[in-house]
């Protein structure tokens, strides 16, 4: 994972500065970003600590026809994997969760810095494995949730840029009669590509 985004990271770089393009607005952007995310539920915390890393990726398109070019939309994934120990037995458990945001921003253009805030709609995807004498091998589900986002891109040329941001999730889990609070707040940065589409 490391390589390939270190292969990405260099692309990116290596393309914006042999084509910079022209001063005009690039409509597209793609993003690859890592960072942490802080689930709030008490029981996550005592198993896996206070934060998990994650890694991003997105496509977001400005829309030059609303709001003259201040809105843009997009689709972001998001990666987390962590392992943990159960709070009696110290027996180890992994956790995989993704998920899928559909996004709405506003765009406040103040060259070359460009704040961002707007909402999303999100579809998570979880599963949980735990131990090979546990009563249970795994849990798995999906639920949908609500998330908002604020952060900012800055533009180094008409074709790279940083992305930071930091994401607030509303979601809870539901397996059986327990309930889970799988929402957070999300910090990541990254490098974006901008280009015409």
């Amino acid at each position: 994972m490391r390589r390939f985004c270190i292969f990405i990271f260099v692309f990116v770089l290596a393309s914006s500065l042999l084509w910079t393009g022209t001063e005009e607005v690039k409509n597209s952007r793609i993003s690859i970003s890592g960072g942490a995310y802080f689930l709030r539920d008490d029981v996550f915390k005592q198993v896996y600590g206070n934060h998990a890393w994650i890694v991003c990726g997105g496509y977001s398109y400005r829309l030059p026809f609303l709001l003259k070019n201040h809105l843009e939309v997009g689709v972001n994934f998001r990666f987390l994997s962590d392992k943990g120990k159960l709070t009696v037995t110290k027996e180890p458990v992994d956790l995989v969760m993704s998920d899928v945001t559909l996004t709405v921003k506003y765009l406040f253009d103040l060259n070359p810095i460009i704040p961002y805030a707007g909402p999303g709609l999100q579809y998570i995807w979880y599963k949980e494995e735990y131990p090979p004498l546990f009563p249970v091998s795994s849990v798995r589900g999906s639920v949908a949730g609500l998330s908002f986002q604020a952060g900012c891109y800055y533009d180094f040329s008409s074709s790279l840029g940083i992305d930071v941001s930091v994401l607030y999730c509303l979601a809870r889990a539901e397996e059986g009669m327990v309930q889970t609070d799988i929402g957070g707040i999300g910090i990541k940065a990254g490098m974006v590509y901008r280009f015409d589409f």
